[in-house]
């Protein structure tokens, strides 16, 4: 139950930082943006996995179908715009929670 509010609380967070029309400002760092998405997505999985427990294969689904759909969403904002490399992020940070989740369960095995 806990773990299930957490993912909400985590996916609506992460949904009203990728739907403001002012997104937040702060240093201009190169790329900073793919290492929040990285984040944002490294955190969303595993916030997934732990409220739902699905097979990584669908988590990464769903994942990378929100990720699409958050960039076709801020390519209609006026003050946004999609990005392919965005996606990517999104994708690359969802991953490497399962890589780094099945490694984990790996050495746990023995």
């Amino acid at each position: 139950m806990i773990a299930r509010l957490a993912f909400i609380i985590v996916f609506l967070a992460v949904s009203a930082l990728f739907f403001t029309q002012n997104p937040p400002s702060g240093p201009s760092i190169q790329h900073l943006d793919k290492a929040v998405h990285f984040t944002l997505f490294f955190v969303l999985a595993a916030s997934m996995h732990y409220a739902f427990r699905l097979h990584w294969s669908w988590s990464m689904l769903l994942l990378t179908g929100y990720g699409i759909a958050i960039e076709v969403i801020q390519h209609h904002l006026p003050a946004r715009g999609a990005d392919v490399w965005d996606v990517v992020a999104d994708v690359a940070g969802a991953a490497t929670f399962y890589i780094l989740l099945g490694l984990y369960k790996k050495k746990r095995r023995g």
